[in-house]
C-alpha cells in the first residue's frame, strides 16, 4: 500500500523502513507541517526584503517531484501573479524548480529525474531528453540562477511576465529556492538578471541563515 502511495506522490520513503507524508497530501488535507514551518520562518525575511527585491517573491521547497510554495509576498503593489502557498510548480519549466534541481546532490537529482521520466508529459516532458536536462543544469550552475521556461510562463501568466530564481543554500544543506516574477514591459530579462540576481543571492543567504545556516 505504501509503495502505491509513493508512486502516486502521497508518501516518500525516508531511511530504512520509514516513510513520510509528501506535499501532495495537501490536496487531501491542509496539515503539511514542513511547508507551514518553513513558511513561518521565511515569511518575515521575504517581507523585510521587499524593497530590496522590488518584485513579488516566493520561497519554495522540494517535495518528491515538484516544488511547493512555502511563502510568498503575494499581491504586492497590485501585482497578482505570485503563486499561493502550497501551490506545486513543476521542476523542469519553472525557475524555482530549475534553481533547486541544478544544485541538488547528484544522486538525489538522478532519483528525481527517474521519477519524472516515468511520466515525461506536460511540463516535465524534457525529462525524456537527458541531453537537454544536462545542458539546462550546467547553465544554471554556471550562472548561479535560473529563469523560467517562456512557454510555461506564457501559458500560465501571459507573455508580459518572466521569472528568475536562485537556490537557497546553507553550508551543508539545500533548503529550497527563492523566485521573483517580473514585468517584461518594466525591465527586460537581459537587464533584470544583472540587477536582481545579486540582490536575490543576498536575500537567499539571509533565508538560509534563518533556516539553520
Amino acid at each position: 500500500m505504501l509503495e502505491t502511495l509513493e508512486q502516486d506522490g502521497y508518501v516518500v520513503r525516508s531511511e530504512g523502513a520509514h516513510w513520510r507524508a509528501a506535499g501532495k497530501t495537501i490536496s487531501l488535507s491542509a496539515g503539511y507541517s514542513a511547508v507551514y514551518d518553513m513558511g513561518r520562518l521565511v515569511g518575515p525575511v521575504l517581507r523585510d526584503s521587499q524593497d530590496v527585491l522590488k518584485w513579488p517573491a516566493s520561497f519554495g521547497i522540494f517535495d518528491r517531484d515538484a516544488m511547493i510554495i512555502a511563502d510568498t509576498t503575494r499581491d504586492w503593489r497590485g501585482m497578482m501573479v505570485t503563486r499561493q502557498p502550497h501551490h506545486r510548480p513543476p521542476m523542469l519549466t519553472t525557475s524555482l524548480g530549475r534553481a533547486y534541481l541544478a544544485f541538488m546532490d547528484d544522486d538525489k537529482r538522478e532519483d528525481l529525474l527517474d521519477v519524472l521520466r516515468r511520466e515525461p508529459t506536460g511540463w516535465n516532458v524534457m525529462a525524456a531528453e537527458p541531453a537537454k536536462v544536462s545542458e539546462l543544469i550546467a547553465g544554471v550552475r554556471q550562472k548561479g540562477y535560473a529563469v523560467a521556461d517562456a512557454n510555461y510562463l506564457a501559458h500560465t501568466f501571459g507573455t508580459d511576465i518572466w521569472g528568475i530564481s536562485v537556490p537557497v543554500r546553507g553550508e551543508k544543506e539545500l533548503y529550497g529556492s527563492l523566485g521573483l516574477m517580473v514585468l517584461r514591459r518594466v525591465i527586460s530579462e537581459g537587464e533584470g538578471v544583472e540587477d536582481l540576481a545579486p540582490r536575490m543571492r543576498d536575500v537567499a543567504g539571509r533565508i538560509a541563515e534563518k533556516l539553520g545556516g
